[in-house]
């Protein structure tokens, strides 16, 4: 089966449909379904059976402030399941798979991929287990070894990063250590003050060949210097699968000196972009920045919506104002070089602040209330500040609204752009922010964002 006649069978909300579940413990794998099922002879995997014993429908929520969401899965126990309840399943895969009932299992999508979380329940008639996205594999910290003398983890700079501190590593050379990955640059300065040194780009060393007469800092350049690269770089770390990023060019920095996951990164490049990550139900890193849409890729007619499933669930004042941090300078000093001050004095003002800031205030005058919001971002140069400053506030120089309907719908996509035909919407477009489904129902619970 194509991908094109798989999406045409999706759509068809008459269809028949069933939903396979290969549950993974630390024996082996079970094999259950919603309904009867044996792969062909002729499947990759022949004369599969599956127990038709999976009861619950494992609704699959996907939000773009948060993460993948499923529902239990439920299995109707009879007796003959019974001893499944001692097998060791917390952490083990759950794969769902979804197609018809009269298919070759070959021709079935993989529909989401999850971690168990355990048994939930098992009583008379029932066993069942949690199931659980599989973000939380990037909370595990990012292992850049130890500094010598017990001195923390080794920095993990990612991108332009300016004046950040640099760690003796051995004393005869005078060997520093700036950064965990190799690096394209590394300028260290005394006081503020470019100093003589020879860089060991491969390992992220530099020597000084002349005693210091004040504070060591480094400017460092390192090859993942966009948003796309950072996000290929936390994918790449842990082994998970890239999927649509949607990030702006902008040169970037993000630097750390102590324990750090790759949530944070992805949190950190996110908060000051106007963007959001999750994983998507097939487990892939997904990275975009909310936008306006300008024209709907799908309509939702008020008459597949059902009766009195449409309300405004929120509303958010639009924004006064807006200043962004950008160029973070990691180590602030308080003595700068007498040649900076003299000569570059920008430049020693630089030295002494954390941020720089783009500002910039609109009027919103229906709203008193509107509030200035302040926000930190990893962007390094003015321009790309200046540009991003100026479509977060234009993203918010109106009430936005989020809606929840729960209507009779082909699968759709979080962040698709859709118009609803309704007369409490009178044809606006806006973004799909949620999503929640039931692979084998017609029904989706979805919230747009206006």
């Amino acid at each position: 089966m194509t991908e094109p006649q798989y999406e045409n069978w999706l759509a068809d909300l008459s269809a028949s449909r069933i939903l396979l579940a290969e549950l993974h413990h630390s024996q082996g794998v079970e094999y259950v379904a919603t309904g009867p099922f044996i792969s062909r002879p002729t499947d990759s995997d022949p004369n599969r059976v599956y127990d038709d014993c999976l009861t619950a429908a494992v609704d699959i929520s996907t939000r773009i402030d948060g993460l993948v969401g499923f529902g239990q899965v439920a299995l109707l126990d009879d007796g003959s399941i019974t001893h499944w309840a001692a097998n060791a399943w917390q952490g083990h895969p759950i794969r769902l798979y979804l197609g018809g009932p009269d298919w070759s299992r070959d021709d079935f999508r993989l529909l989401a991929n999850g971690r168990n979380g355990g048994i939930s329940d098992a009583r008379r008639g029932v066993l069942s287990f949690v199931m659980e996205d599989e973000s939380s594999v990037f909370d595990e910290r990012i292992d850049t070894g130890q500094l010598p003398d017990d001195a923390g983890p080794v920095p993990l700079a990612l991108g332009s990063i300016y004046n950040a501190p640099a760690y003796l590593l051995t004393p005869d050379p005078y060997r520093f250590k700036a950064s965990f990955l190799p690096v394209t640059a590394l300028n260290p300065k005394d006081n503020g003050n470019p100093v003589a040194h020879t860089n060991q780009m491969g390992d992220g060393t530099f020597d000084l060949s002349e005693r210091l007469k004040g504070t060591l800092t480094v400017d460092i350049e390192e090859a993942h210097n966009t948003p796309q690269k950072v996000c290929e770089w936390v994918a790449d770390y842990y082994g998970v699968p890239l999927g649509d990023i949607q990030l702006p060019g902008y040169r970037v920095g993000l630097y750390y000196n102590g324990d750090v996951s790759g949530a944070q990164i992805l949190d950190e490049l996110c908060q000051g972009l106007g963007a959001y990550w999750y994983r998507d139900a097939l487990g892939a890193l997904t990275v975009r920045q909310r936008v306006l849409p300008t024209a709907a890729e799908i309509t939702l007619d008020g008459d597949d919506i059902e009766y009195d499933q449409i309300r405004l669930a929120s509303t958010e004042a639009p924004w006064r104002g807006l200043t962004l941090r950008w160029g973070r300078n990691y180590s602030p000093l308080t003595t700068i070089a007498g040649a900076i001050e003299e000569d570059n004095p920008g430049e020693a003002s630089r030295l002494r602040k954390e941020w720089r800031e783009s500002r910039k205030t609109q009027a919103v005058d229906d709203y008193p209330l509107a509030q200035h919001e302040e926000l930190n971002s990893v962007i390094q140069d003015e321009a790309d500040a200046a540009t991003e400053r100026a479509r977060l506030l234009t993203l918010r120089a109106q009430r936005r609204e989020t809606w929840s309907i729960k209507a009779f719908l082909a699968p759709v996509r979080v962040s698709m752009a859709i118009t609803v035909d309704h007369p409490r919407l009178a044809g606006r477009v806006g973004r799909i922010a949620s999503v929640s489904r039931s692979p084998t129902r017609g029904t989706t619970n979805l919230e747009i964002w206006f």
